[in-house]
């Protein structure tokens, strides 16, 4: 291939990545302070993000296997994006955005208004576990045995969502400027155009699955009993409980540091948010999807996830200093190198793990672990704490929970390692006895 030749099948993808993962930019990094805004509370919105992933706790799995065994990867792609498309506009007509005082908690479970709008984001959380172990699993097929180049496809997500992030949070401010409120109708709109370029895009790309080769249940099954694949997903559910924290409550952080500190910041709150998606997409996730197909050359997965942990802790530690919240954009930068590194480690290296027709599978319980166990965890825990300690005190204890995760996960890393070593010298001594016995067998038969 010369240097201005395309490749045809890895563009659309690459468009795919930077307009179906873009198009969440405008609203999804807000929904927590849209939920606030609504009148609910940190508990209350801690239990939607809860339970938001846990239908994909079964679909992931589930929707790997079928996909899999009767060769529908394409038709549940397509649909998956039609329905978020829907799930959208849902969300945006969905009456009720404002209140002036926080509602409690028993008079928001019982308004018919807030169960249509958790349904809403239930459906699109549902429909996205979906799309998303589609978009993997077809990715890393096209890519072939260039499974680690899966970043630099990757990467093209991250760019369209600090952009879309960005554009839609500085249309947020203008188009409230002069309210009490903030007006999502700007954000809303850029994501349903960005879905609706989607359905086409996602309707032209090839989707490799080989219908000779058979879905046999028993070769995933020996790859799931190994003690380094179970500590590997034990690893992905961590990050995703990490991830919960930096995806649901970082900016209700940023919101509170801005009313106790810096009030003067709160009228381009929004476009202040959006340059911290850009700083998190581009200058952090962009690099690390892009190096990670370097890292991963010199580094083994569960070292890396190690580097994560560490780089995780340092991250809240940051966040825990600053009293400004613009000075939240120079972490933003590390945030995003830790997610693309441990997302890229955590795909790449279940498309190693997969036996040959179980890809969508593999990619489904690794999707699994960290959407579907670690991320409600996180959320749940993470509303709790809000409530009932602040905001503040609760990124002043994440350093020493990320700190202690990583020292624990390292020591395992090496008793794993060490236990591994001596199995394989009792394996090779047993080998030799045996060996020898045969060949003394050998001696006295000939004798």
């Amino acid at each position: 291939m010369t240097i201005l030749e395309i490749n045809k099948k890895l563009l659309l993808m690459k468009m795919h990545y930077f307009i179906g993962i873009g198009g969440y930019a405008p609203f999804s990094p807000f929904m927590a302070t849209i939920a606030k805004q609504r009148g609910y509370s940190a508990v209350i919105v801690g239990l939607i993000f809860m339970v938001q992933p846990i239908p994909g706790l079964f679909i992931r799995p589930v929707i790997g296997v079928i996909t899999d065994k009767f060769k529908c990867r394409r038709s549940a792609f397509i649909s998956s994006t039609i329905i978020i498309f829907i799930s959208i506009w849902l969300l945006s007509i969905i009456p009720g955005t404002t209140s002036k005082a926080e509602i409690n908690d028993l008079d928001v479970v019982k308004s018919p208004l807030f169960w249509l709008f958790f349904a809403a984001i239930i459906l699109m959380a549902m429909c996205d576990t979906i799309k998303n172990v589609m978009e993997e699993t077809i990715c890393t097929s096209l890519l072939g045995v260039n499974k680690y180049l899966y970043g630099k496809q990757r990467l093209w997500g991250s760019l369209g969502f600090g952009i879309f992030a960005i554009i839609s949070g500085a249309c947020v401010d203008w188009y409230s400027k002069g309210q009490e409120y903030k007006n999502y109708t700007p954000a809303f709109t850029i994501s349903l155009v960005c879905f609706f370029c989607d359905i086409i895009i996602v309707s032209n790309i090839e989707v490799i699955q080989n219908s000779s080769i058979k879905y046999v249940a028993s070769d995933l099954t020996k790859i799931l009993t190994k003690l380094k694949v179970r500590t590997f997903l034990l690893w992905a559910v961590l990050f995703g409980f990490l991830m919960a924290f930096i995806t649901h409550f970082v900016f209700w952080y940023l919101e509170d540091l801005s009313t106790i500190f810096h009030p003067e910041k709160k009228s381009w709150m929004k476009t202040l948010q959006g340059m911290s998606v850009i700083m998190r997409c581009v200058s952090g996730e962009v690099l690390s999807f892009f190096l990670s197909s370097i890292i991963l050359r010199y580094m083994d997965h569960k070292t890396v996830f190690s580097l994560s942990f560490f780089l995780f802790s340092v991250d809240f530690f940051l966040y825990s200093t600053i009293r400004n919240p613009v000075w939240a954009l120079p972490i933003e930068v590390i945030n995003g190198f830790t997610f693309g590194l441990s997302y890229s480690t955590a795909i790449s290296y279940a498309a190693i793990l997969a036996p040959t027709g179980s890809e969508g599978t593999l990619q489904g319980i690794v999707g699994t672990a960290i959407c579907g166990i670690g991320t409600p965890i996180g959320s749940i825990v993470g509303g709790y704490m809000f409530k009932h300690l602040g905001s503040l005190a609760t990124f002043k204890i994440l350093p020493i929970i990320a700190l202690i995760l990583c020292i624990a996960q390292m020591t395992i890393n090496q008793l794993t390692i060490r236990g591994r070593k001596n199995a394989n010298v009792h394996s090779q001594c047993t080998l030799s006895i045996e060996t020898t016995k045969t060949n003394v067998d050998d001696n006295n038969t000939k004798f």
